[in-house]
């Protein structure tokens, strides 16, 4: 051993670590010839097991919340594309709803095309005053379609909504019947009374109707014809407030439009104007020619 150890100090250092590594290679080696390798790694790893077990428990929290937030990730996608396809739908949605809302005012109006003889044309409402001071609107035609001004303006179901009173070449501008500057010519059909209404500030017209007129509430009020600008008997508006007495000569009757004037989105012009019949203002008259 002396001799040994003597003969390694005159060896270097990394000589000596090599054949520090040959010597224990070389007894791993013999062990596992002679079968004691298998019993040394059984018991490591008995030894070993607990320290493996700790490592495993103490990874498995971090390695659940690796999972949670792969799936949180890939749910928050899935969602996203999800919502993103139900605003897809909502939209699709609407747009057939407004589709269908538009073909069906369309139609309306058509079909106050095919009941008057008059040459009408239809027309969008692109501006509406929003101030509240002057009820007037715009609408997409204009010189070039025939327009001029003082033509009617329909609303759906044949009803008077105003008149045309400044024309361009592509657009025009009417002012409904509730426009303070607005004066119609119109017949009570229960009394065939003639009167003027005017527009007010509160979206109605008013009108003065002589006391022995018995006008009702409900009671419809139509166009005269009798000025030469409106057809005859369109639809203006209805009875909503009559007052006055017995000793008033007239009674101040207010009117509410029939068309609905602040929803207006389609309307028909009228461009032509028969000629009104004068035997309206006696219906005698008109029942005996009937008879």
């Amino acid at each position: 051993m002396p001799l040994l150890g003597a003969l390694l100090r005159l060896l270097g250092a990394r000589t000596r670590w090599v054949l520090l590594i040959a010597l224990i290679v070389g007894g791993l080696t013999l062990l596992g010839l002679i079968g004691w390798a298998a019993t040394i790694e059984d018991r490591a790893a008995t030894a070993l097991n607990p320290v493996q077990r700790a490592f495993r428990q103490a990874g498995e929290p971090i390695s659940n919340l690796l999972r949670d937030l792969d799936d949180f990730g890939r749910l928050h996608s899935e969602n996203r594309g999800l919502r993103s396809r139900i605003e897809q739908l909502e939209a699709d949605n609407a747009r057939l709803r407004e589709l269908q809302i538009q073909v069906r005012a369309r139609q309306a109006l058509l079909e106050v095309q095919a009941e008057t003889d008059a040459v009408t044309i239809t027309a969008n409402v692109t501006t509406r005053d929003l101030t509240g001071l002057r009820t007037i609107i715009g609408i997409d035609r204009g010189s070039n379609d025939g327009l001029r001004a003082g033509l009617p303006v329909l609303a759906a179901g044949g009803t008077l909504i105003g008149q045309i009173y400044d024309v361009r070449p592509h657009t025009s501008f009417v002012r409904l019947i509730t426009d303070p500057d607005s004066a119609v010519r119109l017949l009570h059909q229960q009394s065939r009374s003639e009167v003027v209404a005017t527009g007010d500030t509160l979206g109605n017209l008013e009108v003065r109707i002589p006391w022995t007129s018995e006008v009702e509430l409900g009671h419809i009020f139509v166009t005269s014809g009798l000025d030469g600008e409106l057809p005859q008997g369109l639809p203006v508006g209805r009875v909503s407030a009559a007052e006055g007495t017995v000793q008033d000569a007239f009674r101040h009757v207010v009117l509410d439009p029939i068309a609905p004037l602040d929803q207006l989105e389609q309307v028909l012009v009228q461009l032509t104007i028969p000629p009104p019949d004068l035997s309206i203002l006696d219906p005698d008259a008109a029942e005996g020619d009937g008879g």
